[in-house]
């Protein structure tokens, strides 16, 4: 009859009793099984670690910054978030406008490193965007009034000096923040991003995709295109600082619009300063972090001797 011993068979028993594998030692079985638990233990571990969700610092707040506006006869829910630190008094503000994917909450937590430069930060999403209700109509009148609305309630918080502000629009934003620049003088900086500001000159040169897209909002007329046209409604002087931020391979809005754009500017008095990113595509993410850190830190942020140089 053959005996087991702890799940052995007779054949792997020594002759005191103690179970062995052949050729290796019983304990050192055990310390290496004990050891490859361990490590798969350690990388679990390290696995639900580094799986969790990104929290925003614990010493930034953010809080809704929602709103309705009206245009026409129409009535528009506007989504939005506001950020800022814990330090007290008044600070410059930054109002991004989100004119392409996600929605205004996944803006602010994008953006959340900017509060390093000791500036306030918000984000709106223009109707039809993100969660806030439409339609948009190629950033028609309620566009420009979501964006003029949302810089009025960033003016007016108490943490916010409305003296020190700027504007960060992303592709159809970039348009209703150029509409915004020409019209609003409070903007102390301004960022283009992915916009398209000569309709007139863009319309019968638009990929087919783009003409699409803006025929299912709205009919190009001329008149159409020139209200919406940021270069065409350009104020005879501009004393502003402008960032644009552009990709040479933008298949939905070429880059020789952004490139107009900042001979328009230079012509107008502006201050321009450009970035165009050699493998850019329309939607250029992480890498504008940098440039536009720079152009922030020099045109709109207090000076920090705790942050990086």
């Amino acid at each position: 009859m053959k005996s087991w011993t702890a799940g052995l068979p007779s054949s792997t028993v020594s002759q005191n009793g103690e179970a062995v594998v052949p050729g290796k030692p019983w304990k050192a079985v055990a310390l290496s099984a004990t050891c490859s638990f361990l490590l798969i233990l350690i990388a679990l571990a390290g696995a639900c670690r580094y799986s969790a969700p990104k929290q925003p610092p614990a010493q930034i707040a953010i809080e809704p910054l929602s709103f309705q506006i009206s245009s026409g006869a129409d009535h528009y829910q506007i989504e939005g978030y506001f950020a800022h630190s814990v330090e007290a008094g008044r600070m410059p503000a930054l109002l991004v406008l989100n004119g392409d994917g996600g929605d205004a909450h996944q803006c602010i937590v994008n953006i959340l490193q900017f509060a390093a430069l000791r500036i306030r930060l918000a984000c709106i999403s223009l109707p039809g965007y993100g969660k806030s209700s439409g339609p948009s109509r190629f950033v028609g009148p309620q566009s420009l009034e979501a964006a003029r609305r949302g810089l009025d309630l960033v003016a007016a918080r108490p943490e916010v000096d409305p003296s020190h502000l700027a504007i960060w629009g992303i592709a159809d934003g970039a348009v209703a923040a150029g509409l915004l620049m020409d019209s609003d003088r409070r903007a102390h900086a301004v960022i283009l991003q992915s916009g398209a500001y000569d309709l007139l000159k863009f319309w019968p040169r638009a990929p087919i995709g783009t003409k699409l897209s803006i025929l299912r909002q709205v009919w190009p007329s001329k008149r159409v295109l020139q209200e919406r046209s940021v270069i065409e409604n350009m104020p005879d002087k501009l004393d502003c600082n402008v960032l644009i931020l552009h990709g040479e391979q933008d298949r939905k809005t070429p880059v020789n619009q952004a490139e107009q754009l900042a001979r328009a500017l230079r012509e107008h008095g502006a201050h321009v300063e450009t970035h165009f990113f050699a493998d850019g595509a329309h939607r250029l993410g992480k890498v504008v972090d940098q440039p536009l850190r720079d152009f922030l830190r020099a045109n709109l942020a207090l000076p920090s001797s705790d942050e990086d140089s």
